[in-house]
């Protein structure tokens, strides 16, 4: 009898989540208001280009009434994250804050308990403004894969995936980051130079997380120009060679990557900020290293990287294969997610530019421009002889 009592107390401890369900989108059966409720539909036509801006008046917040139970609401943010306390009624008809984020992401998600079928989502105290591009709502439930629940960037990465605007990273590096993040399991930290668009920053993300990347990436605050040179970008306004310099020698520091992985040093097909990326991936390794090199740095100790890998290089060549199946992905190559995730990237998909392993720009061709760690071997593996 105690055995039989034992093993019903056990099935009904995992029962909860034996039977937990995925929560389905219900923002189409949502209406929301607020004051400028003109432009609020902005915030569901599924376009980050568009965007509904909350008064200025203090009047920042959004409504939303549903058919059913609210389980949770999704915000993408345009340009400006702001924190938020998401709200439903008492039982005497007031205002109670039931869930907060932090505001350090474009990306949240806050999960409504309370079973109310009526929220509101405003600025943290009320104070500030809200700029949604999109605002998405969810049944009760378990958040579905694609919601994205970002973490702070690492502290400790196995891989930095070094670019210089927005799906460079995908085009340039291949399949990198599903790779290594998705089906390795590695801790991988993504750094940008130029944050570009708003729009095109919740592009990014989408790609990242559809990549198996969860910490939030790093982003630059060089001002999108393009010039065919390194000296020529280093002359443009706002991308000094010293400033260039120390950001990437200060994300060094910051996530303390065993790998770093970054652009051609001829910029692929010239571009200046690619070429800027991979000089300064080269310069910084020694300036991280360097006890005394600190230029008003957040994080002043140093730190030795392991390996710099440069696609095109030619010295220590090495060819990755990104066309084997993974596990991770379903018996998708990382070369197939690769093209996923450049198709998150909307906004680009008329340029001339393909997620190619072939031809001039191939993406699994890189050479090993620093190694801590003696020459690759097989040549097969960013890793290889990293412990």
């Amino acid at each position: 009898m105690r055995k039989l009592i034992w093993m019903l107390a056990a099935l009904l401890t995992l029962a909860p989540a034996a039977f937990a369900q995925t929560a389905q989108e219900m923002t189409n059966r949502c209406t929301f208001s607020s004051v400028g409720k003109k432009t609020l539909g902005r915030m569901a036509d599924g376009d980050y280009r568009t965007y509904w801006a909350s008064s200025s008046n203090g009047s920042a917040y959004v409504e939303i009434e549903a058919e059913d139970a609210i389980g949770g609401v999704y915000v993408q943010f345009y340009d400006d994250a702001a924190a938020l306390d998401v709200q439903t009624r008492d039982a005497s008809g007031a205002w109670q804050t039931v869930a907060q984020t932090d505001g350090a992401f474009l990306a949240a998600y806050a999960a409504v308990d309370a079973g109310a079928k009526t929220v509101r989502i405003r600025p943290k105290d009320g104070k500030g403004r809200l700029f949604i591009a999109e605002l998405r709502v969810l049944g009760e439930g378990d958040a579905p894969g694609w919601v994205q629940q970002w973490q702070a960037p690492l502290e400790k990465a196995d891989l930095l995936a070094l670019a210089a605007h927005p799906d460079d990273e995908i085009l340039f590096l291949g399949g990198t980051i599903p790779y290594y993040a998705g089906e390795m399991g590695k801790a991988v930290q993504v750094a940008y130079l130029v944050p570009t668009m708003p729009y095109r920053r919740l592009e990014l993300l989408d790609g990242l997380w559809l990549c198996g990347v969860r910490n939030y990436p790093i982003l630059g605050h060089f001002p999108d120009q393009f010039q065919l040179t390194l000296k020529g970008m280093y002359a443009q306004k706002g991308w000094s060679r010293e400033s260039v310099y120390r950001f990437v020698t200060e994300v060094y520091r910051a996530c303390r990557p065993d790998v770093v992985v970054t652009q051609d040093v001829n910029g692929e097909y010239g571009h200046g900020a690619h070429r800027a990326a991979a000089d300064a991936a080269q310069t910084a390794v020694a300036l991280a290293a360097d006890a005394s090199y600190q230029k008003k740095m957040a994080h002043s100790e140093p730190w030795q990287l392991k390996k710099l890998y440069i696609h095109l290089y030619e010295q220590n060549p090495v060819k990755m294969d990104w066309r084997k199946p993974l596990a991770a992905f379903e018996g998708q190559t990382a070369f197939d997610v690769a093209c996923r995730a450049f198709a998150c990237h909307v906004s680009q998909q008329k340029t001339d530019y393909h997620v190619e392993d072939f031809g001039p720009y191939d993406n699994s061709r890189f050479g090993l421009a620093f190694s801590a760690v003696g020459e690759d071997t097989r040549k097969d593996d960013f890793f290889e002889h990293v412990e």
